[in-house]
């Protein structure tokens, strides 16, 4: 081995054995709330990732480099957020969300504070399609503390979605990253825990939400609204899982229907369109039937697209449970019995 290639050697044994050079090679501006926004240190040109970005997601391919940045900005910001350190720091919770604006990022950290104490805790939000830097900065931070097993948690309805295959792509669960190339982690100590889906305890913080906005269930029917992916065939699989939930609602109750929609928010304008009409029509005619309409959804925060939904079906008579499942106590009821497992 050769002065370059050992100078080079030592360098990257360093970066992984000695917590203060890991934590120093994670440059970062922190503001008075303890957010910390990395500095990016991706090799790979902007340019380059655009292009890819166009490629797997074909209704930006249209968009110039400038527009997609400003989508991009308009998204929020990549950054983690320490939580609270554990009574047993050797194991480590990282929360990864794609952020809900600073109330809703601080409805999630909030309703972590009280979680098992054991747990050394941080969120790290973004969207995660040019940089994995939030996540290699937590994951350090993590192993500066003498944290031996990270468990990650996605904040998802489902995995059926590019976000969810792009986290999964960092940890080298995926093969294919779903929007850009970003840095990898490979490690024994992680251990990745399926999003919630219709997991008993979806379902039953669902069915609170449309009891909480209930005055007679017989006279009334429940909507269901997800979010929903891009594509076709992660649509289907997705109304599998919430027919799973309405199922549920529907046999723990005395609701005249319950049916489950998916919006396919970030799909093409006039696939969401045609989702939309749907969800209208239904509305319309429960109405028609002398039906009372509730809607509730599967959404993770309450702070996300509910305002949007409010927008789709202007001059409709429904009542909203706007909630979101992530600041239930059986969300967090959910995190442990997951990785308890």
């Amino acid at each position: 081995m050769n002065t370059k290639s050992l100078n080079s050697f030592l360098l990257l044994l360093l970066l992984f054995t000695s917590p203060i050079v890991a934590e120093e090679s994670c440059k970062v501006d922190t503001d008075l709330l303890g957010k910390k926004y990395p500095l990016m240190m991706d090799a790979m040109s902007m340019d380059e990732k655009y292009k890819q970005i166009k490629l797997n997601l074909p209704s930006l391919s249209m968009l110039d480099n400038d527009q997609i940045r400003n989508m991009m900005k308009s998204m929020g910001p990549n950054y983690y957020w320490p939580v609270k350190n554990g009574q047993s720091p050797n194991q480590g919770l990282l929360i990864l969300a794609h952020g809900y604006g600073s109330d809703g990022d601080l409805d999630l950290f909030n309703s972590l504070l009280d979680f098992n104490a054991d747990y050394e805790i941080i969120l790290s939000m973004g969207m995660s399609m040019m940089t994995s830097r939030h996540i290699e900065c937590s994951v350090k931070s993590f192993k500066n503390q003498g944290v031996e097993t990270i468990f990650i948690v996605p904040i998802s309805s489902t995995p059926f979605n590019t976000l969810v295959r792009q986290w999964k792509y960092i940890f080298n669960i995926e093969d294919n990253y779903s929007y850009a190339d970003v840095n990898v982690l490979d490690s024994e100590v992680f251990k990745f825990i399926e999003p919630i889906s219709d997991d008993q305890m979806a379902k039953e913080i669902i069915l609170e939400y449309a009891n909480e906005i209930s005055d007679k269930q017989e006279e009334e029917v429940v909507l269901i609204i997800a979010h929903g992916p891009v594509s076709e065939s992660d649509n289907v699989k997705e109304l599998r899982i919430m027919d799973n939930i309405a199922h549920y609602i529907s046999d723990n109750s005395e609701y005249s229907v319950v049916k489950s929609f998916t919006l396919q928010d970030d799909a093409g304008k006039s696939i969401r369109e045609s989702n939309v009409l749907k969800i209208r029509n239904f509305i319309d005619e429960s109405s028609k039937q002398g039906k009372r309409v509730l809607i509730v959804s599967n959404l993770m925060s309450g702070k996300g697209i509910q305002k949007s939904i409010e927008k789709d079906l202007n001059g409709l008579t429904y009542t909203f449970n706007s909630k979101g499942l992530l600041t239930h106590q059986k969300f967090r009821t959910w995190i442990e019995k997951s990785i308890m497992k």
